[in-house]
C-alpha cells in the first residue's frame, strides 16, 4: 500500500506538473498562432491594392516557412506529451486498482467536493470563448479577412476540447477510486456495528421515505413561483415579460423530469425481464427478486475473480434472487450462478441510492469477508425476506 501510495502521488505530480503545462501552452499558443497568421496573410496578399501573383505566393512560401519552423516542432511536442500523458494515465489505473481496501487512501488533486480541477474551467472558458468568436467569424462571411482567422478559432477549440476532455476524464476516474474506497470503509465500519446491533428476525425493516422525483421538482421550481407572483403583484407592467422568462425557465426544469421517470422505467422493465427469464432456475412458488449486481469498479482487462467477489465485481450485470432452503440463491442472465448458505450471511443492510433515476441497494455481507451489493426496485422486499429468514440486518 505504501508503495501504491508513493506510485500513485509521483504520477499524479508528473500529469500536473506546471513545467508540461507550460510546455502545452506555449505550443498550443504557437499553432494557434501560425494557424491564424498563414491564412491572413495569403488573404491580404491577394486583396492589396496592385498585389501580384507573386505576392501570393510569396506569401504562401513564407507560410509554409512558418509551418515547417514552428507549426512542425510545436505540433511534434504536442503529440509527445499526449502520447506520455496517456501511458501516464494507463500507469495511474493500474496502480490505483492494486488494492482499494478501507484503509487505503488516493489522492485527490484533481478536484474535489464535486468540482474538477482549475485547469478543466480555464479550458473551458477558452472554448467557450472560441465557440462565441466562431459564430461571430460565420455571421460575416462577405469579409474574406474575417473568415480567414476560423482555422486560428479551429485549432484553439480543439486544443481547449482536448484539455477540458483530459482533466473531466481525469476527476471522473479520481471520484469513481475515491468512492469504492468509502464503499470499502462504509463496509468496515457495518462489519463493526453489525456486532453491536441486534438481528432482525422476521417483521418488516423500517426504512427512510424515499423523495419522488415530482415532489423534489415541485420543490425547485415553488421559490421562483412564488418571486414570480409577488414581482407581478408589485410590478404588473412588467408581468407578461416575467411570465413568459419564468415559463422558459420552468419548461427547461420540466424536461428533466420525464427523463429520469423515463430511466427509472427503464431499469426497472430491464429488471423485470431477466427475473422473468430466470424464473424456471428457482423451484416453483419461490420469489424472485429482480436484481443489478457487478456494481464495485474494475479496470478493463482485469483478471476475472471467483466465488462471491466475482458477483461483485463489475461490470454491472442484470440477474435474479431468491432465498429457498436456507440459502441465497443466486442467478445471473450470463449464465452465472451462486448459492450462500445463510449461515454464511454475516449481516445485510438497505443502503438508499440517493439519486432519483437508480433504486436503492442490498448489501450482503458474508463472514468470508466479502460481500455483494445488489440493486433493485424490490430492495426493501429482499431486505424483509432476509431478516424473516433470521439473517442480521443492520439499519442505514
Amino acid at each position: 500500500m505504501r508503495e501504491q501510495q508513493e506510485a500513485l502521488a509521483a504520477l499524479v505530480r508528473e500529469d500536473l506538473s506546471r513545467a508540461r503545462a507550460l510546455a502545452f501552452l506555449v505550443c498550443a499558443v504557437v499553432v494557434t498562432f501560425v494557424a491564424g497568421v498563414v491564412p491572413v496573410m495569403v488573404v491580404d496578399a491577394a486583396e492589396a491594392e496592385g498585389s501580384e501573383t507573386t505576392d501570393v505566393a510569396v506569401s504562401l512560401v513564407l507560410g509554409l516557412v512558418l509551418l515547417a519552423v514552428l507549426a512542425l516542432p510545436a505540433l511534434a511536442v504536442l503529440r509527445g506529451l499526449r502520447r506520455r500523458s496517456s501511458r501516464r494515465f494507463t500507469l495511474m489505473r493500474e496502480w490505483a486498482a492494486v488494492e482499494r481496501g478501507h484503509d487505503a487512501e488516493f489522492p485527490t488533486q484533481y478536484g474535489v467536493q464535486g468540482y474538477p480541477h482549475g485547469r478543466f474551467f480555464y479550458a473551458a472558458v477558452v472554448l467557450v470563448l472560441v465557440v462565441v468568436l466562431s459564430v461571430a467569424v460565420l455571421a460575416d462571411v462577405s469579409d474574406p479577412k474575417v473568415l480567414a482567422l476560423l482555422p486560428c478559432l479551429v485549432m484553439a477549440g480543439l486544443l481547449a476540447w482536448s484539455t477540458a476532455r483530459k482533466y473531466a476524464g481525469r476527476y471522473g476516474w479520481s471520484t469513481r477510486e475515491r468512492l469504492e474506497r468509502v464503499r470499502a470503509r462504509r463496509r468496515q465500519q457495518q462489519r463493526a456495528r453489525l456486532g453491536q446491533a441486534p438481528t432482525a428476525a422476521g417483521g418488516a425493516v423500517t426504512r427512510p421515505p424515499g423523495v419522488h422525483p415530482t415532489l423534489l421538482y415541485a420543490a425547485l421550481l415553488a421559490p421562483a413561483v412564488i418571486v414570480t407572483l409577488v414581482f407581478v403583484v408589485v410590478r404588473p407592467e412588467e408581468a407578461l415579460g416575467l411570465a413568459v422568462a419564468a415559463a422558459l425557465a420552468a419548461a427547461v426544469l420540466a424536461l428533466g423530469l420525464p427523463k429520469v421517470l423515463l430511466m427509472r422505467r427503464r431499469e426497472r422493465t430491464e429488471l423485470d425481464v431477466a427475473a422473468r427469464a430466470l424464473t424456471s432456475s428457482f423451484p416453483p412458488g419461490t420469489a424472485v427478486y429482480p436484481v443489478r449486481y457487478g456494481l464495485a469498479e474494475t479496470q478493463p482487462g482485469a483478471a476475472d475473480t471467483a466465488g462471491p467477489s466475482s458477483w461483485d465485481a463489475g461490470p454491472s450485470r442484470t440477474g435474479a434472487l431468491a432465498v429457498d432452503g436456507g440459502a441465497l440463491r443466486l442467478r445471473g442472465t450470463d449464465g452465472a450462478a451462486l448459492d450462500v448458505s445463510l449461515g454464511e450471511v454475516e449481516g445485510v443492510i438497505l443502503t438508499p441510492s440517493g439519486a432519483a433515476w437508480a433504486a436503492d441497494s442490498v448489501d450482503v455481507l458474508l463472514r468470508s469477508g466479502e460481500a455483494i451489493e445488489f440493486r433493485s426496485p424490490r430492495a426493501g422486499s429482499i431486505v424483509d425476506t432476509l431478516a424473516g429468514a433470521g439473517v442480521q440486518v443492520l439499519k442505514p
